[in-house]
């Protein structure tokens, strides 16, 4: 199905359901700044969580580096509270048999077969404002597609947030996001074994920083 139609598919979707969702969905603007992720670690290394209203990068490189792990914590923990994620998966990756049932009610799983799909789903995800939290997925997108992502693309996504009040998480394979206003680190090295483990018993290990990336891109500019 071409692109186009998908698109226009989403926007019916999103007129017809999310309205019967909106007070699981929308924050109340009361609300404090962050939202957390669920692992303990990163939100007290984040003072709180994810910074409302902008970029979170996740740089997970390489295979067993824990990102289905953490975005399979943070739809937990979105789904404990009553919340919803949305999940634009820029290669069709998720493995839903890895989640429960509870946590999948509270996801809209938006799957895409490519990078430009991926982005164009998330601009038309940022103009709702009943949209509170996208997980953007790009870290099995094939590198010469993460190259072709213009910087600026970064910054008009960051003045719709700042106007609808969304927040993204964009996981990524290397550093890609300009003006985040944290990033997350991976250092987390999973194999095979892990797979039958009970999601609390991985070893999971993140480095999270709070607007060290924000400001060096001010700094660059001024």
């Amino acid at each position: 199905m071409p692109t186009d139609a998908k698109l226009i598919e989403l926007r019916q979707f999103l007129a017809e359901r999310l309205p019967q969702a909106r007070l699981g969905i929308a924050p109340a603007r009361a609300a404090s700044e962050t939202l957390p992720t669920g692992l303990e670690s990163v939100d007290r290394a984040l003072g709180g969580g994810l910074p409302r209203g902008a970029f979170t990068e996740l740089v997970a490189p390489g295979e067993g580096s824990g990102s289905a792990q953490f975005i399979h914590a943070l739809l937990r923990h979105t789904a404990s509270i009553g919340r919803f994620l949305t999940l634009v998966d820029g290669a069709d990756s998720l493995d839903i048999d890895a989640l429960e049932p509870e946590a999948l009610a509270h996801l809209l799983w938006i799957r895409c077969r490519s990078t430009a799909e991926a982005l164009q789903t998330t601009d038309l995800l940022l103009r709702d404002r009943n949209i509170a939290l996208v997980v953007l997925d790009l870290k099995l997108n094939p590198a010469h597609e993460l190259r072709r992502i213009q910087g600026t693309l970064w910054y008009r996504f960051g003045r719709l947030m700042e106007q609808q009040g969304g927040t993204v998480l964009v996981v990524t394979p290397q550093p890609l996001v300009s003006g985040a206003a944290a990033r997350i680190v991976s250092r987390t090295r999973l194999d095979h074994r892990d797979l039958e483990r009970r999601p609390d018993t991985l070893d999971l290990d993140f480095e999270a920083e709070r607007r060290r990336v924000q400001e060096a891109e001010i700094r660059r500019t001024a």
